[in-house]
């Protein structure tokens, strides 16, 4: 039984048929990815005289605005995070020390309630009834328009 070959920048490699299999295979799904995704295709029955479409499972924004799909502009969306990430930034600002503290820890770093209480030497009970008033505190900065 011959070898089986692939072709490697135009020069003809011998390779396993384990090798050959593999590369068959992934050259099929990338096949699929590339193109039978995103072309519709077409089952003809002649003896039923009948046609089936299989749409496409990949779109283009182009052609779903073409159909009259809408899409909401994310652009907007974006624009109100950042102001939204501005306002939190400025109005943690004008927390104390120890209050921007607990917040960043709590919030952007993840860390529990029960370990910030550790560390700190206090009850869990403490640091959450803590993390609410500075919550409130920031709720009211931002609210009252202290931001900005």
């Amino acid at each position: 039984m011959s070898k089986p070959y692939i072709m490697k920048n135009g020069i003809a490699v011998e390779v396993s048929d384990e090798i050959y299999e593999i590369l068959k295979k992934s050259d099929r799904h990338i096949k699929y990815v590339e193109r039978d995704l995103k072309e519709t295709r077409y089952i003809i029955n002649k003896e039923k005289v009948t046609v089936k479409e299989i749409p496409a499972r990949e779109d283009s924004l182009d052609r779903l605005t073409a159909l009259g799909l809408d899409f909401a502009d994310q652009t907007t969306n974006f624009r109100e995070s950042v102001i939204d990430k501005i306002m939190l930034d400025q109005a943690l600002e004008k927390l104390s020390d120890e209050e921007r503290y607990l917040i960043t820890q709590l919030f952007y770093f993840g860390r529990t309630e029960r370990d910030l209480a550790d560390e700190l030497g206090v009850y869990r009970n403490s640091i959450h009834l803590q993390k609410k008033k500075i919550l409130a505190k920031l709720k009211k900065i931002i609210e009252g328009g202290g931001v900005l």
